[in-house]
């Protein structure tokens, strides 16, 4: 297993050092050649993907489904070649990479002093978003993450993820310990579009579709009321991102907890949807969201 493991850090550094030698305006090059590969030679999930865009846009024809994942795979691709590099970029230089304009109002959320809950999805840059919002508030935030199999890989991710002062917080980390990061003024990033297990998970609807999701993220907001935002980083046609953060509303919510915590978790995937709607090939399609 170890030398399986170096192999593929080997592989995955070897990307990394030609994507460097491109350069990063220039690696949408390199993206296109393997999400080629991927999507025509060595068809990896392709028909999870346009299984779940059928499913998500029934309303769309075959050849509108099928340019979608293409461009999906492309994103994909790009991404998995952006993420290491961000790790030779400095402030100044990360930030150009997006308008961040309405960060203004995770700011703004900070002066309540009860913590601040970022949710984010596998969308756009999720990494490139953590980072950037760590820096436009000046506040470390815990980023919840799922280490990788391959350690070398994991301890390079990690690299990356604190780089400018954001901590990684592994799954498994127990619920008090988010609790008390919140309710000391702290600040957590979650990826919370990731499909549950049964035994753990509530459903919502999610493109008029039952979703088994995880629902610690709006257990915690709904014990500690602290602000719940969600930030996307949509990708613009100029290579740039475009920072797009909305603060997730405690109106109206059920008196009862599990019926508030339900409503919240809907309310989140409400503005997940809008947005992937807007940018359908962005949300990465290759996970079984509607598994169960």
């Amino acid at each position: 297993m170890l030398i399986t493991h170096r192999l593929e850090y080997s592989v995955y550094m070897l990307f990394v050092w030609i994507a460097r030698i491109i350069g990063y305006t220039r690696i949408k090059y390199l993206a296109r050649f393997i999400s080629f590969l991927f999507f025509y030679l060595v068809p990896i999930r392709k028909k999870v993907v346009l299984n779940n865009l059928r499913i998500a846009f029934p309303e769309k024809s075959e050849i509108e489904l099928k340019k979608i994942a293409r461009e999906n795979y492309y994103y994909f691709a790009l991404s998995f070649l952006e993420i290491p590099l961000l790790f030779y970029f400095d402030k100044t230089s990360l930030l150009k990479l997006s308008d961040n304009k309405n960060i203004e109002i995770v700011k703004d959320g900070l002066k309540e002093n009860k913590g601040l809950l970022l949710l984010t999805a596998h969308f756009g840059n999720w990494e490139l978003g953590a980072l950037l919002v760590g820096i436009e508030i000046n506040k470390e935030i815990s980023v919840l993450a799922k280490r990788q199999k391959n350690n070398f890989v994991a301890d390079k991710m990690q690299l990356i993820r604190e780089k400018f002062g954001n901590k990684e917080v592994l799954l498994g980390v127990s619920v008090r310990e988010l609790y008390k990061t919140l309710r000391n003024g702290g600040a957590i990033g979650i990826v919370g579009d990731q499909r549950a297990p049964k035994k753990s998970g509530i459903i919502i609807k999610y493109f008029n579709r039952d979703t088994l999701v995880f629902a610690g993220a709006a257990s915690l907001a709904v014990k500690l009321k602290s602000p719940i935002y969600l930030i996307l980083l949509p990708r613009l046609s100029n290579g740039n991102y475009q920072m797009v953060v909305e603060r997730i509303s405690y109106e109206n919510l059920p008196d009862e907890n599990e019926a508030a915590v339900q409503e919240l978790t809907q309310r989140y995937f409400n503005c997940l949807e809008k947005y992937v709607r807007q940018y359908p090939a962005q949300w990465l399609w290759m996970h079984k969201i509607w598994k169960n």
